[in-house]
């Protein structure tokens, strides 16, 4: 009997590799052992899943499309994906907490000077930190193309002016 994981398209197989089911399973180990017996005491007490957050950094489940050159695992998307899909299956909530603090490096790696990659990636990767950007502004929603704040130079600092 042939199974979905073994199914190909012109050649191409779409199973995970080994390393994917691997990474996989141990993000759904690690969120049905440290998220979903907490989630809802973090619901009701509208309180920050720092612990769990921490537990998952010390495993390598976040900031892990940072690149090898700054410390990271320098993983996929798709493994990304793989990952956050499990932490999600714990709690929708936490498993977010965890996976989206890809969006505050993502543009570092993208369009980051080489100083800047030197200096905000391999904390992310040696600490528990949470990274973050700002997008939503109140006339525009999270619509890039509406945002209104500017980020204007003036000599060795940037002086902001919107709201968020």
């Amino acid at each position: 009997m042939t199974t979905i994981e073994e199914r190909t398209a012109a050649g191409v197989s779409f199973g995970l590799t080994d390393e994917q089911k691997a990474l996989r399973d141990l993000a759904h180990d690690f969120a049905e052992r440290e998220i979903r017996p907490k989630e809802r005491e973090y619901d009701e007490h509208s309180t920050h899943p720092a612990e769990v957050i921490a537990k998952a950094h010390e495993l390598g489940l976040m900031n892990v499309h940072i690149p090898r050159a700054y410390g990271g695992l320098e993983l996929g998307a798709f493994e990304g994906m793989l990952i956050g899909e499990e932490l999600c299956w714990g709690c929708s909530g936490i498993g977010t907490a965890i996976a989206a603090a890809g969006l505050g490096h993502g543009p570092v790696i993208l369009a980051g000077t080489e100083e800047q990659k030197q200096t905000w990636l391999p904390p992310l990767v040696d600490e528990v930190v949470l990274s973050s950007f700002a997008l939503t502004e109140p006339n525009a929603g999270s619509d890039v193309s509406g945002i209104q704040t500017t980020a204007v130079r003036r000599g060795d600092e940037y002086v902001l002016n919107g709201s968020k």
